[in-house]
Order: structure tokens, then sequence, then C-alpha cells
């Protein structure tokens, strides 16, 4: 004759077997074997928006505005206009938030164009 504890133990270990049997069956993962997701795009972050442009000196000054993200020196960076017209800047040391600089590298940023890096 079993005893309760016995009987218990022995349901425990079925209903563990018929678990562990099931996720066997099933599987836990969310794609076949051997396939692997697809690299997602680095998508461009906005960083600011020009507010001045100095073509003699070739530099800008971005307004940051409340973006919490602030560029290293040297970080490259574009900006871009309504048009699609690209300008290849990179961040200076020089900042006085909300606003940092940048030399112009290429192109013609204007007032107003979006940052993004």
């Amino acid at each position: 004759m079993l005893l309760t504890s016995q009987i218990f133990v022995r349901g425990l270990m079925i209903a563990g077997a018929a678990t562990s049997s099931l996720f066997t069956i099933t599987g836990c993962a969310t794609q076949p074997r051997g396939a692997t997701a697809a690299p997602q795009p680095a998508r461009p972050s906005v960083v600011g928006e020009i507010a001045v442009v100095d073509e003699e000196k070739r530099f800008v000054l971005i307004d940051l505005g409340s973006n919490l993200y602030v560029p290293t020196p040297g970080a490259a960076m574009h900006s871009t206009n309504a048009a699609g017209a690209t300008a290849h800047l990179k961040a200076s040391p020089e900042q006085k938030r909300p606003f940092i600089a940048a030399d112009i590298i290429d192109g013609e940023p204007a007032v107003g164009d979006e940052v993004v890096r």
C-alpha cells in the first residue's frame, strides 16, 4: 500500500515528465533551428537643428534643444534639408548647452537643416 506522500511525489514526477515532453515537442524557440534574425540597419537619430552657419570660418552651431545626446568631439554627423541635400559635419569640442559647434567637412548646410548622427 502506497503512502499519501508517495502518491503525491509520483504525481509530481508524472506532471513534470509531461511538461518537459510538451516543451520538447513544441520547443521554446520562436524561429526554426538554423535560422538567424537579419541584422537591423542602424537608423539615424536626430541630434538637433542648425541654428547658425559661418561659411567663412566653415562651422555651424547646432541647437540640441532638449535632446539628451551630446556628440563627442570628432563624431561624424550630417545635416539634411527638405530637398534631401546633405552636408557632412564633424563635432568640435566647443559646447555651451543647448548649442554645440561642428566643422563643415563638405556640402552647404543651412539654418533649419536637421542634424543626424
